[in-house]
């Protein structure tokens, strides 16, 4: 356990600052797209946090293509030696630096969720609102951005987040196992584009087959990557005993 820690430590070490400036990116961006929708409106309604939405979806694009990067072979940085002295498996490697991304992804989200929150509680405060002292709550619920963000207890909701953002992070991962090897993986991509077309970070209140769509798609893209790690695995071990044997025979003959 304490070895895959240190995967999750070192491969947080390089997350730490991409997802900082993002979220300090998108939480400008949220507030800007919020204050022009009130200068238009002149008012919350109830699909007023909408606005933020583009700005959801490019953050998370973003810090997706800025967290393919850390442990990749580049510039005397040599984190496949690392992962092999520290007697790590590919497969664990990916899962836990899977997670750290998935931290990361989750922090701009947050992010994105606090400035809406309080700014959506000024307007309330102020009587800008269309249901008075529930506005906020009627306007967080009603929106499908935010609703995907903080979804106040619709847990089937809950689950489909954390499989997309666990996707997404385990996408980038994935990028990192096949950096090692010099090859370009597409999975960040795909899912990226999936999120795109799919409005992935957004869910409209009672809307379960989505979440069950998602969550599905995401799930099985996963146990995809894991069947390619696995089974990259075995075949570089095969190789390596049998250029090791093959030595060997040599040595003796």
């Amino acid at each position: 356990m304490k070895k895959n820690f240190s995967v999750f430590m070192l491969s947080a070490r390089y997350m730490l600052w991409p997802a900082l400036i993002v979220a300090v990116l998108a939480a400008g961006g949220t507030y800007w797209r919020l204050s022009s929708a009130l200068a238009a409106e002149q008012v919350m309604d109830a699909r007023f946090f909408d606005a933020a939405g583009i700005v959801v979806n490019l953050a998370v694009t973003l810090l997706c293509l800025l967290l393919m990067f850390p442990l990749r072979e580049r510039g005397g940085v040599q984190p496949g030696y690392t992962l092999r002295r520290l007697r790590v498996s590919e497969l664990a490697a990916f899962l836990w630096q899977g997670l750290a991304a998935a931290a990361a992804i989750f922090v701009v989200l947050m992010a994105v969720t606090a400035v809406c929150f309080f700014y959506g509680l000024h307007l309330q405060n102020a009587g800008l609102g269309e249901a008075g002292e529930l506005s906020l709550l009627v306007s967080f619920v009603s929106s499908g951005v935010t609703h995907a963000l903080l979804p106040l207890g619709d847990w089937p909701v809950y689950i489909r987040s954390a499989a997309v953002i666990y996707a997404l992070g385990a996408a980038t991962a994935y990028s990192g196992f096949m950096g090692r090897r010099g090859k370009l993986a597409l999975s960040p991509f795909v899912l990226l584009a999936a999120m795109w077309l799919g409005d992935g970070f957004r869910v409209e209140a009672g809307d379960y087959s989505q979440c069950l769509v998602q969550t599905a798609f995401c799930a099985l893209w996963l146990v995809g990557m894991i069947i390619s790690i696995r089974s990259r695995e075995q075949d570089e071990d095969g190789t390596a005993s049998y250029e090791t044997s093959g030595g060997e025979g040599l040595g003796q003959s």
